[in-house]
């Protein structure tokens, strides 16, 4: 087999890893604009209610969502996979946590749709 011959045959699997990996960042950076306009609305949401302990929550929990965004922005794929391998090695009983808790929110939101 001749060394075109091989990268042809490689050629197809290529081409689905690199359309998988641009897939893949524009979903993180789907998911970082949506971070974005949550922060935005539980801000809208705490000051339209008027109450100041709402409104200071619900900043905390806005500049969380906001920092998390600039994160996913900033951010590779490898990057994020180093860091939440570091976290899991670091915290892993938070991390299990946190999991469980991604995993509900996933699940309810799959059982909306269905």
């Amino acid at each position: 087999m001749t060394q075109e011959e091989n990268n042809a045959k490689w050629l197809p699997l290529r081409d689905a890893r690199r359309s998988a990996v641009q897939r893949v960042y524009g979903i993180k950076d789907a998911a970082a604009d949506q971070l974005i306009v949550a922060a935005e609305r539980i801000r809208s949401e705490a000051f339209r209610s008027g109450d100041e302990t709402a409104i200071q929550q619900a900043q905390q929990v806005s500049r969380s969502l906001e920092r998390a965004a600039v994160y996913l922005h900033g951010h590779t794929l490898d990057q994020i996979t180093d860091d939440a391998t570091l976290m899991v090695q670091s915290k892993p009983w938070q991390a299990v946590v946190i999991a469980f808790l991604v995993g509900a929110i996933f699940g309810r939101r799959l059982r909306r749709r269905m």
